[in-house]
């Protein structure tokens, strides 16, 4: 078993605790890798060493050399592509082309950023006769990026990216449950010439001790999350003594809007894939809510149960496996404690068990599983369950499907199937979502912005405005003579 290191000022060093925290493939049970339980002067160490590198400016002032080194990042992620694959597939579960596609895609806002570093733009006005003004957009400095389990890679290089392009330094601290395949794209940074000592670090530990250093420190400008509401909030809090920027992407529960145009047939597959069902539900913008109008409701609701009765779930290896496991115990008893509740607040269409015949009873798995009839005050319409359960509830036009939408804390993202523009239009602008997609789901793209509204988080990743939260604007007022 390999037990990774942390990588500190290009360095793999050991923890100061001399404590390891181990990988669990959640499909078998088996340990993939250990890495370092870090301490505090752990963290400490990696963020003077960001620190420093910042100070030095090879890498703050000079937008060609950050712009070769993310383009080559990018080649090497595209390079690595099989062995990365396999060893997401075992840490966090993931089926095959799930986790193939989450480490192809990855090395695309790479070659993005490598482009847009050298349009890191301000402006100039004219004030006056012998008065000028000029906005500058400048590194904040040492920038924390935590990183969650369920897409370690995707939503590590989504922060990691604009970071660097904007010439910030970095610390990386992965989640507990992935932290080999995060130390492997660590290996790729390591390969790349034009970063200098210290630009990228990594510290594996938990969230209570290598996290809470990496929110606090007086030495980290900002904070960027991905994760659950709830410890958002936590570092919102704990940022607040040093008014740290914060960008947070944080819960969702996407509604899924069905409007009776809709291409039948194309709104059924965007249901069960927007349901992502094959990382067992287990992605922030799920439409995990799906809304159908009463019209469609009977017929539509029944090729779906079809549909998710007849998925195979099972290890991201076997063949034709479409439904991988839920992350770790933990995470497999909040989610059937949902089911049960959900037995008791609705109908239960399909699925509903804990799957343990044969292998099957190594892992963590759960049978997809639909509700119907659900109120849309119910802990199943309100809650992030962060698990394969789908809740079915009905509206009467779009009114009453906007009114659905947007009734829960979060606002992260939304889906709406019609045929009718102004229908797509109208709903698309009062559904109060960071991304809303029409007739499709899922799709993020490097080059558009992406982000949460109300308690789903603040702040843009992707885009241009994704690079300018990673800035900080200077006025610079000069008066001639």
């Amino acid at each position: 078993m390999q037990t990774y290191l942390n990588y500190i000022d290009n360095r793999w060093v050991k923890s100061q605790s001399s404590e390891t925290i181990e990988s669990v493939n959640p499909a078998t049970g088996e340990i993939v890798c250990a890495a370092q339980a870090s301490a505090v002067d752990d963290a400490r160490a990696a963020v003077d060493s960001a620190k420093q590198s910042f100070e030095k400016g090879e890498w703050s002032e000079d937008a060609n050399r950050r712009s070769k080194a993310l383009y080559r990042l990018g080649q090497l992620l595209s390079e690595s592509v099989a062995p990365m694959t396999d060893l997401l597939l075992r840490e966090s579960g993931k089926t095959l082309e799930d986790a193939n596609a989450e480490i192809t895609r990855s090395s695309f806002p790479l070659e993005y950023y490598s482009g847009v570093t050298r349009n890191v733009f301000g402006r100039s006005i004219l004030l006056g006769p012998k008065n000028m003004s000029l906005l500058l957009r400048e590194p904040l400095g040492v920038v924390s990026i935590i990183v969650p389990w369920n897409a370690p890679i995707a939503l590590l290089v989504r922060s990691l990216a604009p970071a660097l392009a904007a010439g910030n330094t970095v610390v990386i601290k992965p989640a507990s449950a992935t932290p080999g395949i995060t130390a492997e794209f660590l290996k790729l940074v390591e390969k790349v010439p034009e970063f200098p000592p210290g630009t990228v670090n990594m510290v594996t530990g938990s969230g209570q001790t290598v996290g809470r250093e990496l929110v606090q420190n007086r030495s980290v400008g900002m904070i960027s999350f991905t994760g659950d509401t709830s410890t958002g909030k936590e570092i919102m809090r704990l940022a607040a003594d040093g008014l740290k920027r914060l960008s947070l992407e944080l819960g969702g529960k996407s509604p899924n809007i069905i409007y009776p145009d809709a291409d039948f047939a194309k709104a059924v597959r965007g249901v069960i894939s927007g349901s992502c069902f094959s990382y067992a539900g287990q992605i922030c913008y799920a439409g995990t809510r799906v809304l159908i109008h009463r019209e469609i409701h009977d017929k539509f609701l029944g090729v779906v149960h079809q549909q998710v009765k007849n998925m195979r779930v099972g290890y991201g290896l076997e063949k034709d496996v479409t439904v991988g496991p839920v992350i770790n115990r933990k995470q497999l008893d909040r989610v059937m404690n949902y089911i049960e509740i959900g037995r008791k607040e609705a109908k239960l269409v399909t699925g509903g068990r804990r799957m343990i015949e044969g292998s099957l009873a190594k892992g963590n798995f759960i049978e997809p599983t639909v509700f119907d009839e659900v109120t849309p005050s119910s802990r199943l319409a309100q809650e992030e369950i962060f698990g394969p359960v789908l809740s079915v509830l009905s509206f009467e036009d779009m009114n009453d499907a906007i009114k659905l939408a947007n009734n829960t804390v979060y606002g992260l993202a939304a889906a709406i199937w019609t045929n009718d523009l102004s229908t797509a239009l109208n709903t698309a602008r009062k559904v109060k979502a960071g991304t809303v997609w029409v007739n499709t789901f899922g799709k993020l793209n490097a080059s558009t912005e992406a982000g949460g509204m109300k308690q789903s988080g603040f702040g843009r990743l992707y885009g241009l405005e994704g690079l300018r939260d990673f800035t900080e604007l200077k006025n610079v007022n000069i008066e001639t003579s």
